[in-house]
């Protein structure tokens, strides 16, 4: 079995790396045979104090080392190859990451140590590459208060006790850290030796203040500063700093993460804050079910006591992902959503990704600022500036978690996750889109008020209809509706936000559904069931507690309503796009045409991808080409001018002729991603293809007016007589590199069949190279 499946993963590393014979591979081994461990030599006493509070086993298998001579074995097979290496390694898998040729891992496969091997597939995506924006940077004396995205989450409460998540380890995993070193907005960090490990996994040292400056902003969300005011919530907490993520191997990321979180372990961190993550450029939705490695390791760290937060992912609008990403997938990590910047209102922001998990379950946990005031990488040390992405919402809650662990010390990672989301304010109420809601501090610190009913449930007991009324007037109402199966899947739900309460809503409910409201904070369910005898469908009415507006009925919009059926993902995906060229000349033979000649397409391309780094597409195109010549005429063409000796009497009349070729275009092309990333995820991609046209021609003629004759210029079409000979249906190849929007691209055409002008050997420009632009 294990040489089938090895003969399996040989034949798709061939197919999917014709340019490179070697790949990325786990390989998994089969015990740690003959290993020793000493928990208190290898562990911080940090780590050793939350194994104990947490019931984990400090002398669990999985935190033995690797069998060297296995190890050893490896590596031999391995320098055979000057590209190949081992680049990784894993106790809690017991596996080494590779990097080898097909040959290479046929041979370490057949080792009897080797239990399994698993490609890593070759178009992963930067999982840092959720966009952002900078606005306009600020000195410190011009912005705006910053402490909204604090004040949403109640944060004032843990600052008037005193509690600012001193004490407790947080490490943070991202693609750099530049100017942490330096920005004014970590200085009590870096005065009060609160950094207290670096490590570098890509270059293998403890370096991380360059790269990337994600890490700089992400960890402003934490325990930044601007002057005295707070970015994040846990200023007072310590740090790890993992640099993870690089542009230039994004294969090897999920092994550099899998081996910061066993880091972060070691050196005793209660906290995992991953600004991270992995989903459509490496995964397809039915994988975002806590399987993949990384989720696997949230899971086992969790059991290990630790706290992972993990960012839901920037998919929210892309309808060919209608999901979260790995390893927020993860039963055990709490995966953090994003809203927008308002203290009142709850609006998703537009990039956050949508749960549930592939297998159903409740994501996102919780849900903050989306957009956040973070320090800025500048060439001075107090620039900041506002940023969106669900990178920032997750930074905001490890803070807040590690404020809620301070004012608790005794819980457990487990009992934190479920405390957090019992804190955030719309709990019990939970969706797909805000989970429990954003977390609050006075659940933690003994201020919450009680919630006090605000409506109620009203049946009719002849019809089963069923009136959500409200117990007082409302001058604004925030409204969250859902229905759910007693197993707790989600059919259905929406939000509501409404200045003043004059209308009622109904809401088709399936008999032996579950119906739960968020009325302004408080929540109530109701189980719907059919009354005796009743045909009648079931209904739910929101409604003035007067009922005076029952027939106004409120118009919920796309936006704020989201159904659970929508989890799926397509292959074929749909692009539309606009090309714009100029023909070149490139032989003495071609007719020259100025450099205003412009090419203008456009068209539907679809694409089915068959794996993630390589598919086939289909093109539909209209295209325009305008040929325009020097001011004199070929003398053939005057000669084919016949019957209009009256207008054109000479080449010396004429000063403007151009030809116009309108084309229907078909093309077929394969497509191979060449490099992940970018603002929208696509990354860079080749197309080749061939395409067939059918064109039609039009010479155009203009020439100097003769006063006597002629009050204006006059267009000239020559139908019949057009000097352009040669037939309709053409056909070339294409060729085009693009990255998210942009690219550029080139057509030849092969048959030249319309090379020919009148009877002369002189053909119009094969060559046409220019912009291409997608959306």
């Amino acid at each position: 079995m294990k040489k089938v499946i090895l003969s399996a993963i040989l034949l798709l590393s061939v197919v999917l790396n014709t340019a490179n014979a070697q790949n990325h591979y786990w390989v998994m081994l089969t015990d740690k045979q003959g290993t020793s461990f000493d928990p208190y030599s290898y562990f911080d006493a940090k780590a050793i104090e939350r194994y104990r509070l947490n019931d984990a086993d400090l002398y669990d298998i999985s935190n033995y080392p690797l069998n060297e001579n296995y190890v050893n074995q490896i590596e031999a097979i391995l320098s055979s190859n000057a590209e190949s290496e081992l680049f990784g390694t894993s106790r809690w898998l017991n596996a080494v990451a590779v990097t080898a040729t097909p040959e290479q891992i046929e041979l370490i496969g057949q080792k009897s140590f080797v239990k399994e091997v698993i490609i890593i597939a070759g178009d992963m995506q930067t999982a840092k590459t959720e966009q952002y924006d900078v606005t306009e940077m600020m000195n410190l004396d011009d912005m705006a208060d910053l402490s909204d995205q604090l004040v949403r989450m109640g944060g004032k409460y843990f600052r008037n006790k005193n509690i600012n998540g001193k004490g407790i380890r947080i490490a943070v995993f991202d693609g750099g850290f530049p100017m942490v070193n330096t920005h004014d907005a970590f200085k009590h960090l870096r005065d009060e030796g609160r950094i207290i490990k670096t490590w570098n996994f890509p270059n293998h040292k403890e370096d991380v203040y360059g790269w990337n400056s994600h890490g700089l902003m992400t960890l402003s969300c934490i325990a930044g500063r601007r002057g005295d005011t707070d970015l994040g919530l846990a200023t007072g907490a310590e740090f790890l700093l993992a640099r993870t993520e690089v542009e230039a191997e994004p294969r090897k990321e999920e092994v550099w993460w899998q081996m910061a979180v066993e880091w972060a372990d070691k050196n005793g961190a209660q906290i995992i804050s991953s600004s991270l993550g992995y989903g459509k450029d490496r995964y397809y939705t039915k994988d975002m079910n806590g399987t993949s490695l990384v989720a696997k390791a949230g899971n086992m760290a969790a059991r290990k006591g630790i706290l992972v937060c993990n960012s839901a992912g920037n998919e929210g609008s892309d309808r060919s992902w209608r999901t979260i990403i790995t390893p927020s997938d993860a039963d055990s990590v709490l995966c953090v959503g994003g809203i927008n910047p308002s203290l009142m209102n709850y609006e998703r922001a537009v990039f956050s990704s949508f749960g549930p998990s592939a297998d159903g379950r409740m994501k996102p946990n919780v849900c903050a600022f989306a957009y956040a005031w973070t320090a800025a990488k500048s060439f001075r040390n107090d620039k900041y500036n506002e940023v969106p992405g669900t990178s920032f919402s997750c930074p905001l809650v490890a803070g807040f978690a590690a404020c809620a662990l301070q004012s608790k010390p005794g819980m457990k990672a487990m009992e934190l996750f479920h405390e957090i989301e019992k804190s955030a304010d719309l709990y019990p109420y939970c969706d797909y889109t805000f989970g429990y809601g954003v977390p609050q501090a006075d659940y933690f610190t003994g201020d919450r008020k009680e919630v006090t009913p605000t409506f109620r449930f009203e049946t009719n007991a002849e019809d089963g209809s069923l009136n959500i009324v409200p117990l007082k007037d409302h001058d604004r109402c925030r409204v969250f509706i859902k229905n759910s199966l007693p197993n707790g899947t989600i059919i259905d739900y929406t939000k509501m936000e409404l200045d003043e309460f004059t209308t009622s809503m109904w809401i088709n409910i399936p008999e032996g559904c579950i119906i739960t409201v968020n009325f302004e904070g408080y929540t109530e369910s109701h189980i719907f069931s059919t009354p005796n005898n009743s045909d009648t469908p079931l209904m739910a009415k929101l409604q003035d507690k007067n009922s005076q507006y029952d027939d106004k009925i409120v118009k919920v919009t796309s936006d704020n309503r989201h159904f659970s059926t929508r989890l799926h993902e397509s292959k074929v995906r749909q692009e539309f796009y606009v090309m714009l060229g100029v023909p070149i000349q490139t032989n003495d033979n071609e007719l020259e045409s100025n450099f205003w000649s412009p090419a203008k397409r456009l068209g539907v391309r679809y694409t089915c991808y068959f794996t993630k780094a390589y598919g086939w597409g289909l093109a539909l195109e209209y295209g325009r080409n305008s040929f325009r010549f020097d001011k004199e005429a070929p003398s053939n063409v005057l000669d084919n001018l016949t019957g209009m000796d009256n207008l054109v009497d000479s080449a010396d009349n004429i000063y403007k002729h151009k030809l116009l070729t309108n084309q229907f275009s078909a093309e077929i092309y394969q497509r191979v991603r060449l490099y992940p990333g970018g603002i929208t995820h696509k990354g860079w991609h080749w197309d080749l293809g061939g395409y067939i046209t059918l064109s039609n021609n039009i010479y155009r003629l203009k020439y100097n007016q003769d006063a006597d004759a002629i009050a204006e210029n006059r267009d000239i079409r020559l139908k019949n007589t057009n000097p352009l000979r040669g037939e309709k249906l053409q056909y070339g190849v294409t060729t085009r590199i693009t990255n998210d929007y942009i690219g550029i691209y080139c057509r030849y055409n092969l048959h030249r069949l319309n090379k020919t002008l009148a009877n002369d050997e002189i053909a119009l420009p094969a060559l046409e190279v220019g912009l291409h632009l997608s959306f």
